[in-house]
């Protein structure tokens, strides 16, 4: 059997990363270690809760038209 065009396998482990490493600021990596941390401890929110805020996000970072 040919194995021409398979490409690589990825990985079943939705955890595993098959892509090359990315290089992060400090507070970006702080950041995401205080997601983790939040998570681990429970503090999350449900998909239909974060649909539900999206609006207000944008709206409160969005830029006024000016007239």
């Amino acid at each position: 059997m040919n194995d021409e065009g398979m490409g690589e396998l990825k990985s079943s482990d939705p955890l595993v990363s098959t892509e090359a490493e990315v290089e992060v600021d400090a507070e970006t990596a702080a950041a995401i270690e205080k997601g983790l941390k939040d998570a681990k401890e429970g503090r999350v929110v449900s998909a239909d809760e974060v649909h539900q805020l999206i609006p207000q996000w944008i709206s409160k970072f969005s830029i006024p038209k000016r007239p």
